[in-house]
């Protein structure tokens, strides 16, 4: 799996990041929405392009969308729960608001 990680993932307990090296067994573990080409990327950083976390399952933890938002300006603290970081990013136009079960 080429690349580097966009945002942290824990594993068995263990934090990685993007600036981390994975142990091959760890990465094939990591599905390819968590990792982001250098080309991708850019050589400035730029982050456009960069898809939301699911909302749900794998991928989905506070720590993925707390880096989706910050990559994209929105402004974050630890005093922010997931759903928090979630509104605003969905205030921030970078996602669409999740409508409501029926």
């Amino acid at each position: 799996m080429g690349g580097r990680l966009r945002a942290y993932v824990h594993i068995d307990g263990q934090a990685y990041g993007p600036g981390d090296e994975l142990p091959a067994a760890v990465a094939r573990r990591i599905g390819k929405h968590a990792f982001v080409d250098d080309d991708e990327a850019g050589a400035g950083g730029d982050t456009d392009g960069v898809e939301a976390p699911p909302r749900s399952g794998r991928g989905s933890g506070i720590e993925a969308w707390r880096a989706f938002a910050e990559q994209n300006g929105v402004d974050t603290d630890d005093e922010m729960s997931r759903d928090d970081v979630i509104a605003a990013a969905e205030r921030a136009g970078l996602v669409e608001p999740e409508q409501p079960r029926e």
